[in-house]
């Protein structure tokens, strides 16, 4: 009887391991990579990482995000880990037990990010420019980027101000992180406007091109946040302003038309 529990239990695991491998492929590898070896200072490694022997921490950093400095066998990380409260509390376990396998296998030697000089394909970098401004629809209907982003600068009315400045995008996560983050999309609200409508290899590669060419251009700032407001404001301010002189100038013509219709009849 006992080596039957010992027996289900293992197959238990096993299976709870194949589940958790499907779902850390769905929602993990993109950004930490297939084999858990991460991308040196902008994604932590998994693979023989001792954080994540502790079940709990794993699960509360999956359902609840995690921020600010750790270090993981002698590299510095200092990032961001989004949330995702999307995935339950049974898949987390199932997620946390496939990476404590992958914790204890030998720490794996991640291939350096690409350098953010790397030259880019103008004509790539082109098409990808015309991806994230809208000027060419996304292939699966996804939004196009600037309806919350900005990057670099594109004049006066800028790029959207709901999500960060993506200027530095290339320096901060390199092409490799760039492609990671948007083959497997973790952050909540950009997650569910391109809920099944992901984005292509091609197009995934158009917009690391772009990236690349913003990376030295000046980020927005604040003086371009107020420049882009009071823009706006004027055109908001010039647009009432000759609606108002529009109608007092009929209104005028026509009390005049009335007194002139009095005196000749």
């Amino acid at each position: 009887m006992k080596q039957l529990l010992v027996v289900m239990a293992a197959l238990l695991g096993l299976a709870i391991a194949a589940d958790g491998g499907q779902l850390y492929s769905q929602n993990c590898a993109g950004c930490h990579g297939a084999s858990g070896q991460g991308i040196p200072g902008v994604f932590p490694p998994l693979a023989g990482n001792p954080r994540v022997q502790d079940e709990a921490y794993v699960v509360k950093a999956i359902r609840q995000g995690i921020s600010g400095p750790l270090e993981v066998n002698g590299q510095a990380y200092n990032g961001a880990m989004p949330a995702m409260p999307q995935i339950s509390e049974a898949d987390a376990r199932a997620i946390a037990a496939y990476t404590r396998e992958l914790g204890r296998a030998p720490t794996a030697t991640p291939a350096s990010p690409e350098p953010a000089t790397t030259p880019a394909d103008p004509a790539l970098a082109a098409r990808g420019k015309a991806l994230f401004l809208g000027q060419t629809r996304f292939q699966n209907g996804g939004a196009p980027c600037m309806a919350c982003h900005t990057a670099g600068n594109f004049g006066p009315m800028g790029g959207g101000s709901l999500g960060r400045d993506l200027t530095d995008l290339h320096t901060r996560l390199g092409a490799a992180g760039i492609q990671g983050v948007l083959s497997n999309i973790a952050f909540p609200v950009m997650r569910e406007s391109y809920q099944g409508k992901p984005l292509t290899p091609e197009e995934i590669s158009a917009l690391t091109a772009f990236f690349a060419r913003t990376a030295g251009q000046p980020a927005n700032t604040n003086q371009m946040d107020m420049a882009r407001m009071l823009f706006a404001g004027l055109i908001g301010f010039g647009g009432l302003f000759g609606g108002m002189y529009l109608f007092w100038s009929n209104r005028r013509v026509g009390l005049a038309e009335r007194i002139r219709n009095r005196r000749s009849a």
